[in-house]
This record gives structure tokens, sequence and C-alpha cells, in this order.
């Protein structure tokens, strides 16, 4: 059975080496892409300290395991039923610097996104104002659903 080395520890001397906090961050990013705020977040609460959670984090950043750019853009990729609102509002609150976020928000397609969503609900029978309204919690803006729900919802009536 496996067994945690630092529970055997007391409380007071828990410590965590650089090698295992390295390759506990290297088991994190064998699961998927992460935010540097998010990695930093994980650190401290492995018991890094500040500086040795940004030391990894420049190792990493600088070997080309962490970069929030990309984590944006595959972030914004990966929500297409999202619309740019909700995506820059979930971006910031995960850490990414607003630079990033603008950057991978200047590919995303808001009509097109909505359109496809506003036509699939219109053939399952939703009616325009139901569209605005779910268009709008997805953060569509509001211009942009108005126009794709009529679009939508042309041939009805």
């Amino acid at each position: 059975m496996w067994k945690r080395r630092d529970r055997d520890l007391p409380a007071g001397e828990k410590t965590a080496g650089s090698a295992d906090l390295e390759r506990y961050l290297l088991n994190l990013l064998s699961r998927g892409i992460l935010p540097t705020a998010k990695v930093r977040e994980k650190l401290a609460a492995r018991g890094a300290s500040p500086e040795e959670a940004e030391d990894l984090v420049l190792r990493f950043s600088d070997a080309g395991y962490l970069d929030d750019g990309a984590y944006a853009v595959l972030f914004a990729d990966s929500h297409h039923d999202w619309g740019p609102l909700r995506l820059k509002d979930e971006l910031r609150r995960r850490g990414v610097a607003p630079s990033f976020i603008r950057e991978a928000l200047s590919d995303v397609d808001e009509e097109a996104r909505a359109a496809v969503l506003a036509e699939e609900w219109s053939a399952g029978g939703l009616e325009g104002k139901k569209i605005v309204g779910r268009l709008l919690r997805r953060g569509f803006s509001f211009s942009v659903c108005r126009k794709v729900a009529e679009r939508a919802c042309e041939g009805e009536g």
C-alpha cells in the first residue's frame, strides 16, 4: 500500500522538497494544461513557499510546460457554446492575464457561435425571446443575441 511520507512527520515539520514539488507539478501537468495562477495555488497548498512556487513556475514556463496564452486559446476553443463575455469572466476568474484573454478572444466569432445555438434552439421549437435569454446567459452581447434570434425565427409565424 502506498504511504505518504509527510503524514509521518509532526504537523509543524512537514516539508516539501524541491524535487517532490517538481514531481508533483509534472504529475499535475501530465493530466492537462493549467493556468499559472492555478499552479501557484496548488503548489502553495502542497507546502511550497511563494519563492519556491515562483521558481518552479518560471522554470516550467521557460521549458514550455506552462503557457497562459495557449491555455486561454484552448479554453476559448473548447467552450464553443459560450460567448465572449462569459469566456472573459471565466478566464479572468482562473487568473489569466488580460493580454492573453484579449488575444484568445480576438479569434472568437461571436455571431457565428450564437447563430449555431439559435438555429438549433429554433429548430427545437424555442421562441425568439427565450433564445435571446439563453444566449445572454451564455455570455453573448445583446445586439448579437437579437440579430441571430430574429434570423433563426424568421420562418415562424
